[in-house]
């Protein structure tokens, strides 16, 4: 060896000290300009109520803005593509619920794959399900919907935020676990849909709590969750109503694949640390019937893999007509 070689090995250490020297600065500073988090659903949804309650609690403790972007559409896989595509930095990330579990087995034209464009960053919370019913059907617990329901295939309508979406997969879930068959009439977002069953444009809705909406067009049947929800203390759960359904929707953020490691641990500790804010768990817990939890980037990966496996059984039964 001569010394040439050792110049250049001596080089290469210090660029590489370098490196790992700038990339601490960077953690260290992090963050320095707004965040974005990507919504693949409409203002007014409960997963945009979750994501400005976050953004707001994180932006008073970082004060660094963190902003909330709308983009709809394709069951959020215009959102999720968005995010996948975009820059790995650390400061553009995506608000996810059920649906981009779903999404996998769901939509077959995609241009990003969960798996190998997205990784998981920070779970958020988890929420129940409510079984709603237009008062004119007269219907007044879960075994009266579905004799009905057996009694006339197909007759009753069942609206939802959009094909794909939580709520829609979760009924087909629940015609699944009943051996019921309803037509699906799909809208633009939760609150169309609350407004179609209100109206009677369509006869059930499965949809998130997000407290109990009192009106007199429309009755409470069933609740998702081991235990009945404080907000709800009248409605029974599906399991004491005789049926083993008990899908809640979760919420999370992602992140284009490529974040550091560092820098995703650092964001994680960000969003677990929101749980200490009061007026978030005022606006999310008890009012919205979401029950927040800190997850590590790694357990929120094994809880999407496993929730994708899930929508893969449920999508594939009901393509063979099950």
């Amino acid at each position: 060896m001569n010394k040439h070689f050792f110049l250049k090995v001596f080089v290469s250490s210090l660029v590489g000290i370098f490196f790992t020297m700038n990339f601490a600065v960077a953690q260290t500073d992090y963050p320095n300009k707004p965040i974005t988090l990507v919504v693949g659903f409409s203002p007014g949804s409960s997963i945009d109520l979750v994501a400005r309650t976050y953004a707001k609690s994180i932006t008073n403790k970082l004060k660094v803005p963190v902003i909330v972007e709308n983009k709809a559409g394709a069951g959020g896989n215009i959102a999720a593509e968005w995010v996948a595509k975009s820059k790995a930095d650390g400061y553009t990330f995506l608000v996810v619920a059920n649906s981009i579990a779903i999404s996998p087995a769901s939509y077959v034209n995609h241009n990003f794959d969960v798996k190998k464009d997205l990784a998981a960053i920070a779970y958020m919370g988890i929420g129940p399900l409510i079984l709603k019913v237009n008062k004119d059907l007269k219907i007044n617990s879960v075994k009266e919907l579905v004799n009905y329901a057996k009694d006339h295939p197909g007759k009753l309508n069942y609206g939802s935020s959009g094909e794909g979406g939580t709520p829609h997969m979760a009924t087909i879930l629940f015609e699944q676990t009943a051996n019921i068959k309803m037509t699906h009439i799909p809208y633009k977002g939760g609150g169309e849909a609350l407004a179609a069953l209100m109206g009677g444009q369509v006869d059930v809705l499965i949809n998130p709590l997000l407290g109990d909406i009192k009106s007199e067009r429309i009755s409470s049947l069933a609740i998702t969750g081991s235990n009945r929800s404080p907000l709800s203390p009248d409605i029974p759960t599906f399991k004491e109503s005789g049926y083993d359904f008990n899908i809640g929707v979760y919420y999370g953020i992602m992140g284009p694949k490529g974040v550091p490691v560092k820098l995703v641990e650092t964001v994680n500790q960000i969003f677990n640390d929101a749980l200490s804010d009061a007026e978030l768990i005022e606006i999310l817990t008890n009012k919205s019937g979401i029950v927040t939890q800190k997850m590590s980037p790694n357990e929120f990966q094994e809880y999407l893999n496993k929730d994708i496996e899930l929508w893969k059984k449920v999508v594939a039964k009901t393509k063979a007509g099950g």
